[in-house]
């Protein structure tokens, strides 16, 4: 009798040891899960949620997540669109333990240089908020570079025209803290 309750005892010792080898084994896998995880990763799985980035100068913007980029994300505000350079953020405020890793290698390739060539492109009228001191450009992009864009500064409410251009300022991507539609 003595013998069958020692035996058990072992039987015991040894199947929590291993229900605790077991569970150390998924920490160590879901900390090396983690480990490849990125912040656009976690941003891409708050898709649709109201979130509240604050820049790495302070600058605040609010609004639904609705895209998220390589380097970029846009958010709906109640007064536009605003896209959010990766570099830009700061902190983010909302999220829920949602991730979602780019599954697409189109999606991937597409940088903010890529964005701003479609902004280029269609001519779209845009406020670029820069991380010096807040200050904004209203114009539209006439060229982009690998990591840089031309502005043409064009007064607010205005279409590009060769007269109506105050001029045009090179603004290396680093230098943008966001892109704010004006349309």
């Amino acid at each position: 009798m003595r013998w069958d309750a020692l035996l058990e005892d072992l039987q015991a010792q040894f199947a929590a040891a291993e229900l605790l080898a077991v569970e150390g084994q998924i920490a160590d896998q879901s900390r090396l899960e983690l480990s490849s995880v990125t912040v656009m990763d976690r941003l891409r799985g708050q898709l649709g949620l109201a979130l509240r980035i604050r820049s790495r100068s302070g600058s605040v913007f609010s609004g639904v997540l609705r895209h998220v980029g390589s380097e970029w994300l846009v958010l709906e505000t109640g007064s536009g669109a605003v896209m959010v350079p990766a570099a830009a953020i700061g902190t983010v405020d909302g999220m829920g333990r949602q991730t979602t890793p780019e599954r697409s290698q189109v999606v991937t390739r597409m940088g903010i240089g890529t964005v701003f060539r479609a902004f280029a492109r269609d001519r779209t009228l845009l406020s670029v908020q820069l991380f010096a001191g807040g200050a904004k450009i209203d114009g539209t992009i006439d060229r982009v570079g690998r990591d840089f864009l031309e502005l043409a500064a064009v007064p607010l409410g205005e279409q590009r025209r060769t007269t109506r251009v105050a001029g045009v300022v090179l603004v290396p991507f680093g230098a943008v803290e966001a892109v704010l539609s004006r349309s």
